[in-house]
């Protein structure tokens, strides 16, 4: 058992640690990134972060249970409730690892994320919101245009500003005549996607084996719980007992009598009641 409790108190440490590390670098990569992956195809797939998020969150109570365990390792309840927080935080997780490979193979085929960023491009006149994407990716992966910047002169007749490091502000000084980014957005954002795939992976999967190390003491714990409760025996009881008081005040010679005391059965029916066995004084029987 007590080796049990500093597993569990090992877990809990990793447990905090690294659902505060995925959860603080899942929410801060798609509040960075999704905003101008949103209008590409890869929307939904990015949504499915939404999955490492929840399972972040039920690292924290799972951590904080486990730490627990070890002082209330008898307590059916916390080591149950421990064990549904633990399972459903890996299920949130491997459902997650499953959406990722979406993104994982844009990464590696980026032929449909290029397709899907030329159909942004050609509407970014029309969708606001694809305008605002295409200026965010740009100012911030410090790009222009998807694998060239002459690709905005297919469908407008001069370049954003975005090009040149600015916001629109609705003026004609907006024009970007020189650029200052002349490299495309497709390979900047591969490379971002790869190096959050891949970061988001590594913390995930670390996570899941410190969970499924966790879910195991927990069973462990509890087995054996059950297994100590079952094995328990019954104790033999002894009782004093007066069989008749008004005689037993009445009787002189009451200070040389001795309390009559069932003997120890020897079978398990008297032991769980003694009255039944005959006392052996007998000076205690009724007159």
């Amino acid at each position: 058992m007590k080796n049990t409790g500093l597993i569990l108190f090992v877990c809990a440490g990793l447990l905090l640690s690294g659902g505060a590390i995925l959860g603080g670098s899942t929410a801060w990569n798609l509040f960075r990134m999704s905003y101008y992956f949103w209008t590409t195809d890869l929307g939904v797939e990015l949504g499915a972060s939404v999955l490492f998020l929840s399972g972040a969150l039920l690292c924290l109570p799972a951590c904080w249970l486990s730490t627990l365990v070890p002082y209330y390792h008898k307590s059916m309840r916390l080591l149950a409730t421990l064990m549904v927080l633990v399972t459903a935080a890996l299920v949130l997780l491997c459902t997650g690892m499953s959406s990722i490979m979406a993104l994982s193979k844009a990464t590696r085929d980026p032929a449909a994320l290029n397709e899907s960023m030329y159909r942004s491009l050609s509407e970014e006149g029309v969708d606001p919101a694809v305008k605002s994407a295409f200026t965010a990716m740009q100012i911030e992966l410090k790009c222009c245009g998807v694998q060239y910047h002459t690709d905005w002169l297919l469908h407008r007749r001069n370049l954003p500003p975005a090009c040149c490091g600015r916001l629109a502000l609705g003026k004609e000084s907006d024009r970007c005549v020189y650029p200052i980014y002349t490299n495309g957005c497709l390979r900047p954002a591969i490379r971002e996607l790869r190096q959050y795939v891949n970061s988001l992976t590594v913390v995930a999967c670390g996570i899941i084996v410190v969970m499924a190390i966790t879910l195991f003491a927990t069973s462990y714990t509890l087995v054996s719980g059950v297994v100590e409760h079952a094995n328990k025996t019954l104790q033999p009881m002894r009782v004093a007992y007066l069989t008749n008081s008004l005689s037993f005040l009445h009787n002189g010679n009451a200070r040389n009598l001795i309390p009559a005391i069932s003997p120890p059965a020897q079978n398990l029916n008297q032991n769980i009641y003694p009255t039944l066995v005959p006392p052996t004084n007998p000076a205690f029987c009724p007159s």
